[in-house]
């Protein structure tokens, strides 16, 4: 938490409580967290406030935003919580989060090979989790009854 005071003081912010609210459920969830899940998390705390909070949470790189479809999910970036990617189903839309040292080294690489120098990058592969294949496949099937 003191890294983040810091960084609001720097950025002439405070820590008010809906930020505090925002950045603690952020902190203890596995997984990143909608608008609705976060104001279930934050009692007493407004959506308005909640927006806001994540708009300057946004802007000074505290949080990472996960698209999925139109809608999205909030978490830490680093160095809150390490860096990582996701595996995300296109049809129960469950989030596995993947920590890719291969995938960041092919990065440096493509940005090297391009003289490129990389700030950010977000990386999510789409595809259908073990469940929603196994599922899928059996749908395939015909009955012949």
């Amino acid at each position: 938490m003191e890294h983040l005071e810091e960084l609001l003081r720097t950025s002439g912010n405070r820590l008010t409580n809906p930020r505090r609210q925002v950045f603690t459920a952020l902190q203890q969830a596995d997984e990143p967290l909608s608008l609705q899940r976060l104001l279930a998390l934050a009692p007493g705390t407004d959506r308005t406030s909640i927006y806001r909070t994540l708009e300057l949470y946004e802007q000074l790189h505290i949080i990472d935003i996960v698209h999925i479809g139109w809608k999205k999910r909030y978490e830490l970036a680093d160095p809150f919580k390490p860096h990582h990617h996701h595996l995300q189903c296109t049809k129960c839309h469950e989030l596995i989060a993947i920590d890719t040292p291969e995938l960041e080294q092919l990065i440096s690489i493509i940005a090297k090979k391009h003289n490129y120098t990389i700030t950010d990058h977000h990386f999510e592969l789409f595809g259908l989790c073990e469940a929603c294949s196994n599922k899928k496949s059996s749908d395939d099937v015909c009955d012949e009854n």
